[in-house]
Formats: C-alpha cells, sequence, structure tokens
C-alpha cells in the first residue's frame, strides 16, 4: 500500500530539474514576460481601481480562463459557471486529484508551456507550487476578510475541508455515537470503521494533538494501533461516503464535513453530529487555497478569479454546502462543531515522513 500523498513530494523533487531542462533555468512559461506584465499592471493600481483594470485586460485576452482543480465535480462546475455568469469569461476545468493537479503544472512548467491560468487545490500541493516559483502574489481587497492564517505569500486560502468522524444513523444509534477521537479505538467499533487510505495529514494533527495535550507517546501510538485495529480501509472520501449512505459501512474514521452534510442533504442517513447536535470531538478544518498560475495565458482572467473566489464566490462556496475562508452570511457550515488548529507549518515541512509512518501503520496493524 503507498499513499497518494507520496505523489506530492515525488513530483516536487524532481521540480528543480524540470526548471533547468525545460527552461534553461529562467522563468516557468514561455508568455511569463507578458503574464507578469499584467500582474504587475494590475497589481500597481489602488485596490479599488485593480477589478476595473482586470476586467478591462480580460477583454483583450479573450474572455477566457483555464482552471486547474482537485474540486469535485459537482463543486467545481458550478463554481465555473458563477464566475462565468459573473463576467462572461468561458472557463475551461481541468479537475483531477491535487497531486495530479500539482503534477500537470510542474510538467508544463518544465516543457515551457502555458496551460493554466488559475489553481485551486489543497494546500500541500499550493505550498509546493509556491516554493518552486510557480505562483505570484495577489495583493487586491479580495484579502481583506481572510483571516491572517489563511494569507501566504503566494496564495490564499479559499476553503476548508473539515476532518470529524461520520457514521450511518440507521446503523449507528445515539447511544453508540463517538464522543472523541479516543473513541474510535472502543473495541465497540471493531470490524465497523473504514479508513481512507492517504490522510496521513489527520494522522499527523491528531498524534500531535493528543501529545499536546498531555497523551505520551506510548498513549498515542496505542490509540492508533487500536484504531486501525478496528477499521478496513478505502480510497477516496467521496467513495467512502457512497458506501456508508447504502449501510455497507457503519462509520467512517474521518471524512470532510461537507461531504457528509451534502449527503445528508440528498436524503442519506449520515451525521457526522451527534443527537444534540453538538460535537465535542475537535475539528481540524484543512486549508484548500487558490492561487494565479506564472506564465499564464490569461493572467488578467486569472487575477479575476482569484479575487472572485474571495469574495462573491465565498457565497457560491456556501451555497454548496462548503467552508469559506471568510465570513458570510448564513454559513452553517461550521455549525455544532468545535475547530481547533491545522498544523499547516507542520505539514509543509514534514509531510513525507507522516505519508510513511501512516503508511506503515496501516500496513502492520490492519486487519490484526
Amino acid at each position: 500500500m503507498t499513499t497518494t500523498r507520496n505523489a506530492t513530494l515525488a513530483v516536487s523533487g524532481l521540480v528543480a530539474a524540470a526548471l533547468v531542462s525545460g527552461c534553461g533555468g529562467g522563468t516557468p512559461g514561455s508568455s511569463s514576460a507578458g503574464a507578469d506584465s499584467a500582474y504587475t499592471l494590475i497589481s500597481a493600481l489602488p485596490k479599488a481601481q485593480q477589478r476595473a483594470k482586470a476586467e478591462e485586460l480580460t477583454k483583450k485576452e479573450g474572455g477566457a480562463l483555464s482552471l486547474y482543480t482537485s474540486m469535485t465535480a459537482d463543486v467545481a462546475t458550478p463554481v465555473a459557471k458563477a464566475f462565468e455568469k459573473k463576467y462572461g469569461i468561458k472557463v475551461s476545468v481541468f479537475r483531477a486529484n491535487s497531486e495530479t493537479v500539482l503534477q500537470r503544472v510542474s510538467q508544463e512548467v518544465g516543457a515551457g508551456k502555458a496551460g493554466g491560468d488559475s489553481v485551486e487545490t489543497d494546500f500541500v500541493e499550493m505550498a509546493a507550487m509556491e516554493k518552486n516559483g510557480f505562483l505570484t502574489a495577489y495583493s487586491g481587497s479580495g484579502l481583506d476578510k481572510v483571516d491572517p492564517t489563511g494569507k501566504f505569500d503566494n496564495w490564499t486560502a479559499s476553503r476548508f475541508n473539515v476532518f470529524q468522524p461520520a457514521w450511518n444513523t440507521n446503523l449507528i444509534k445515539p447511544a453508540d455515537e463517538p464522543h472523541s477521537w479516543e473513541d474510535l479505538a472502543s473495541p465497540a467499533y471493531k470490524g465497523k470503521l473504514t479508513l481512507e487510505i492517504s490522510d496521513s495529514d489527520w494522522y499527523e494533527n491528531l498524534t500531535k494533538y493528543w501529545l499536546d495535550h498531555g497523551k505520551t507517546q506510548v498513549q498515542v501510538d496505542a490509540l492508533w494501533k487500536a484504531i486501525v485495529g478496528n477499521s478496513k480501509t478505502a480510497k477516496g472520501h467521496t467513495t467512502m461516503m457512497q458506501f456508508l449512505s447504502a449501510g455497507q459501512s457503519p462509520i467512517e474514521a474521518m471524512n470532510y464535513t461537507y461531504i457528509t452534510d451534502r449527503a445528508a442533504q440528498k436524503g442519506a442517513p449520515v451525521t457526522h453530529l451527534p443527537a444534540d447536535g453538538t460535537s465535542t470531538i475537535p475539528a481540524f478544518a484543512r486549508p484548500n487555497g487558490v492561487g494565479m498560475l506564472k506564465g499564464a495565458k490569461h493572467p488578467a482572467a486569472a487575477w479575476l478569479f482569484y479575487d472572485w473566489l474571495l469574495t462573491d464566490g465565498q457565497q457560491t462556496l456556501v451555497d454548496l454546502g462548503l467552508t469559506p475562508s471568510t465570513k458570510v452570511a448564513g454559513d452553517k457550515s461550521l455549525k455544532g462543531t468545535m475547530l481547533v488548529p491545522f498544523d499547516v507549518a507542520g505539514l509543509t515541512k514534514e509531510g513525507a515522513d507522516w505519508d510513511k509512518k501512516y503508511d506503515q501503520l496501516l500496513r502492520s496493524t490492519a486487519g490484526k
């Protein structure tokens, strides 16, 4: 078993060679000078004038945008349509998992080919693109309502995926609901849990949370051994939710709350909240971010999409049941949850190590 997150580090490690061989060590993308000129022209203006200038330049570009994203199809399509409706810009979407998005950007940089304009994906891949010089800075008014923890040099958190257990209410009755992460280690859940094979970021955050709150490493290791021993594994959070909704799995050790909520809204007997509506399980909110690619064919459109996703687009995300990175009226995505900090810095630096640890845990313990 190999976690998909390992692919991110493999791609990142090859980036420097790709830049040298494909671009002679120069700036990514053959149209980089023109794109950088447009970005500079927009950012040089006062914030109040930047959006109008971007709209003006977009018309000269041809009114098109190429978006690379790891949003699921049922999110990416309405997001693209909402942006198209706002600005009349035709959006083409390349949708894949976050590792594949990074790989495609890396390959295009290495080939000196301008493909994508905007990118929206998981923080690990956004950080890798930032580190390797694929992204350019945005300084518009869209940043004004974003919490400082969601702002990075060349990308910004656009939404959050919130980690919580999820269960089928026909199979897990109120008396049997989990009320802590530790509960997942209970013998009562033997054979009832499902784990996703690439959730090393959840594993890292929960491990550090337990250690920071008084548990010893021996205690933490024992909890994980028991949790994995209670579990079977699956690939893909959407697939897991399909199994949960159909009653093929009683409880998921972790899924994203928006996936659970959307399934419930469609009538599935699933939830991530106990019967009283308030969870005592610490919820980790992982950022997904938006960025503008250097060398973009349509830099003004990329700027507008970035700006829109942090402003009007936040309401679109709320309408789709996602957790926005800003405060939006009517947002109930965090209702009943207890948020705790997500370790962006630690995973950015040590992600490969946690991939290996999680993979080894699943290999050594699952099914025993």
